[in-house]
């Protein structure tokens, strides 16, 4: 076929085959399709199971392309799938909005009859011509992570990156924003609408690290137009690529702080400067749980509520004068048991009475306290499992699940998840609970449950717009809301959240994925607290050798008054806490500094990575150095927001 070609300014924009290769050349550097190339997912149901057949764009009947403007538009029809020829029609647009910026975009015309799993396109890019020492790309797993192209370790996990999909809003991908950099040239690639989206990496020339999009069907169709947004850079880095992203959210008010969460709920204020207890009541493993030992000790009761109140007044009384306090494990049966229904309060600990006293206790001493809860797992000997309000998947199947203490499990569809939400805390009020905060679990790191029920089909979107409805009604009532990681999709929903490490393997004292960079950091840094685990090295999401205390620090963010992942009772002599509570309560004290400030830049002082720095767009300049253990926070003239 011919090449087609659009320019503006100092941008060209090329289509080179009907398998959608395009080149693009900015400010004199050309980048160009490479990887793993464009093609479509169909699905067809054999003997009652849907399979999949994958097919190139190449591969259709019907190819056409055409320059419109600064527009090349492909359209594709004539797809046979087994035999079979079909209606769909692909309409493909690369976009050549301005300078520097491409917009790729896919949307289908007669999809009746049709069942698509997933479309992978644009195909990444890369840079034809580059030093590769002087190359990486920056991926959005979890806090994030910069791969340089001759990076070495932990090879074994970057290369099973690129064999699987990575969902957003997912410990995969926080965020719909990943961009590769070659020399001083760079481009970022973000998302327009993430709902339907993972992430689908594969390795170009060199060992490049590439990644592009994998446009999940809603529903087995394409249904809505599909964008991704390039921008291209002369002078680029991982810095640049996080900031295009934050400016998109706040040219589309999309970026809600921390600041406008007090604005609607004020107690959020309580959380400045505050460490974070987690605490654990009952763990309690069924028999038909992966994790039930067969004559081992299954159940096990840490801290009574009343037990546990005491040791609040203890740590009070040895400087740990505010704490948000989370506890697991206080239903009926203990930790991960029985939801979405877990009342009343477990008995062995104190029941309603014990709770009550309990959350009285941290009113009394400035305690925010909340409670863990989930409402996505559906325990089928809950008293509330209803077969008919489970999720059904494509296969007509409802997902299973045995991996956590309760045992067996479908997954609630998140259209009834409200009415649940509702009856605990309206019941825990009637019994004169104060509760001030809670946890919904899983919500904030999960793709969308796609639901294909006939009385209550959900889409992916609809699941992310039902659980925000749950923390909004919690909200409304006054309450501090959270969940498990800061998964994009919830960021505006959330005050708090548990956990935001970086991506290692295996994640509890594992080795780092690449370099770690907090790219989530220096997009969201104001938006929500993320507490880190602040004792000894490593930890779960904390690369070995690192102290989490220095990355706490380094990132501004809240501590861990006790280490999160530890459900053990807390025994520890005097001396030992006090100096655990003094040094909570000093990394507190620089959250309290920062908290509504944008991390403006982060930056690695040397090139072993151990020396960083961040900067605020309040001044503070926060240096740590993790070979020597040390940091230090000094305050700059007033920088302006970006």
């Amino acid at each position: 076929m011919k090449r087609y070609r659009v320019k503006k300014g100092k941008t060209v924009l090329e289509l080179k085959n009907h398998n959608l290769k395009y080149d693009v050349t900015h400010e004199g550097f050309q980048w160009t399709g490479e990887g793993r190339p464009s093609y479509i997912l169909f699905q067809k149901k054999i003997l009652g199971k849907y399979v999949w057949l994958p097919q190139r764009f190449s591969w259709a009947q019907n190819k056409t392309h055409r320059v419109c403007g600064d527009k090349i538009i492909s359209t594709y029809s004539g797809f046979r799938i087994l035999g079979k020829k079909r209606r769909l029609k692909l309409v493909v647009t690369a976009h050549l909005v301005e300078a520097g910026q491409v917009d790729f975009s896919i949307e289908a015309l007669h999809e009746e009859g049709m069942h698509i799993k997933s479309i992978y396109f644009p195909q990444p890019f890369n840079g034809r011509h580059y030093e590769s020492e002087k190359a990486y790309s920056v991926d959005p797993r979890r806090q994030g992570i910069l791969l340089p192209d001759k990076h070495k370790i932990n090879r074994k996990e970057i290369f099973l990156m690129t064999k699987y999909w990575r969902g957003l809003n997912s410990g995969d991908a926080y965020m719909p924003v990943w961009g590769r950099v070659c020399g001083k040239h760079g481009y970022a690639a973000i998302a327009e609408d993430a709902y339907d989206l993972s992430l689908f990496s594969s390795y170009g020339k060199k060992k490049a690290f590439l990644t592009s999009p994998n446009w999940y069907g809603q529903h087995g169709k394409v249904g809505y137009q599909r964008r991704m947004h390039y921008t291209f850079y002369q002078e680029c880095d991982y810095v640049t690529i996080a900031k295009a992203y934050r400016k998109k959210l706040i040219d589309e008010k999309k970026f809600v702080t921390i600041e406008d969460k007090i604005k609607a709920n004020p107690h959020v204020e309580k959380l400045i400067g505050t460490p974070i207890i987690h605490w654990r009541t009952l763990e309690n493993k069924m028999p038909k749980s992966k994790g039930y030992v067969k004559g081992g000790e299954n159940q096990v009761l840490h801290h009574s509520f009343d037990v546990s109140a005491k040791l609040f007044k203890r740590f009070y009384d040895a400087g740990l004068t505010k704490a948000y306090v989370h506890l697991d494990g206080w239903g009926q049966r203990g930790y991960d048991n029985l939801h979405p229904d877990v009342l009343p309060p477990n008995p062995q600990a104190g029941g309603y009475e014990g709770l009550k006293a309990l959350a009285d206790t941290c009113r009394q001493q400035g305690y925010i306290f909340g409670l863990h809860d989930q409402y996505r797992d559906f325990y089928m000997d809950s008293p509330a499992y209803k077969e008919e309000q489970a999720v059904v998947n494509v296969n007509g199947k409802k997902p299973y699940c045995d991996e956590w203490d309760g045992g067996a499990h479908h997954l609630l569809c998140s259209c009834f998840a409200q009415e649940y939400v509702k009856k605990t805390y309206e019941t825990l009020a009637q019994k004169g609970v104060d509760i001030q905060g809670v946890y919904l679990d899983v919500f904030s790191v999960q793709l969308g449950d796609e639901c294909y029920h006939p009385n209550h089909p959900v889409t992916r979107r609809e699941s992310i717009q039902y659980r925000s409805a749950c923390f909004a009604w919690l909200r409304e009532r006054g309450l501090i809301v959270s969940s498990e990681e800061p998964g994009h999709q919830m960021i505006h929903a959330l005050d708090l959240v548990h956990h935001g490490p970086y991506g290692v393997t295996p994640q509890e004292k594992g080795v780092a994925i690449g370099i770690p960079i907090p790219f989530f950091n220096l997009v969201y840094h104001e938006c929500v607290f993320v507490p880190w685990l602040i004792e000894g090295t490593g930890g779960w999401g904390i690369p070995n050798g690192d102290a989490g205390k220095l990355h706490c620090i380094l990132n501004g963010q809240s501590p861990y008054f006790n280490n999160s992942m530890k459900a053990e009772t807390y025994n520890k002599p005097s001396e030992v806490m006090e100096a655990d509570i003094q040094s909570a309560m000093e990394v507190a004290a620089i959250n309290a500094k920062v908290y509504n400030a944008e991390m403006v830049e982060h930056k690695f002082l040397d090139g072993s990575y151990r020396k960083q720095q961040a900067k605020y767009s309040n001044g503070y300049v926060i240096t740590v150095d993790f070979e020597a253990g040390t940091y230090d926070v000094t305050r700059e003239e007033k920088r302006e927001r970006i």
